[in-house]
């Protein structure tokens, strides 16, 4: 007789439902305990017309979701996210289509209480990925991303 693991099964329902897309989340909303290592997470930065929208799935120390950015009178840009958090750090690889194909970038964003604020710095090519040029000279003071629970973009009007 042949064993079935749910593990598998559950770990695949999670990422689909991490991954629907940068505009809607149906994932878990929050840690259902302090002893969870896998819960969905969101941030979400609006001003004037514009929204950043991050969903993850957060286990462990890595993230995988979903990065969407939906400004006002510009094409939107929804893509993958992956990364890791070291300490209050994030840093990761946005991946997004845009003007037909595919563009990687290096991100970071600092965690500080319920915000995510975005890392800047001047980047440059290198093997098909933007990448910073010095770590060292990021600065953390780009968007302001505030944690909030799961849910779809607001439509522009």
């Amino acid at each position: 007789m042949k064993s079935f693991s749910l593990l598998p099964v559950l770990s695949l329902f999670l990422l689909t439902a991490c991954n629907s897309g940068p505009t809607e989340n149906t994932g878990i909303n929050r840690k259902l305990s302090d002893d969870d290592t896998t819960f969905n997470v969101c941030y979400t930065s609006t001003f004037k017309k514009d929204t950043i929208l991050l969903n993850g799935l957060m286990y462990g120390d890595s993230i995988k979701g979903s990065l969407g950015y939906k400004l006002y009178e510009k094409q939107q840009q929804n893509g993958s996210l992956t990364g890791m958090m070291h300490g209050d750090t994030m840093w990761g690889v946005y991946t997004f289509m845009t003007s037909g194909s595919e563009t990687v970038n290096e991100i970071t964003f600092l965690r500080s209480d319920s915000l995510l604020i975005e890392g800047l710095g001047e980047r440059h090519l290198e093997n098909g990925k933007f990448i910073f040029n010095d770590k060292s000279k990021i600065t953390y003071t780009g968007v302001r991303l505030t944690k909030t629970d799961c849910r779809q973009l607001p439509e522009q009007k």
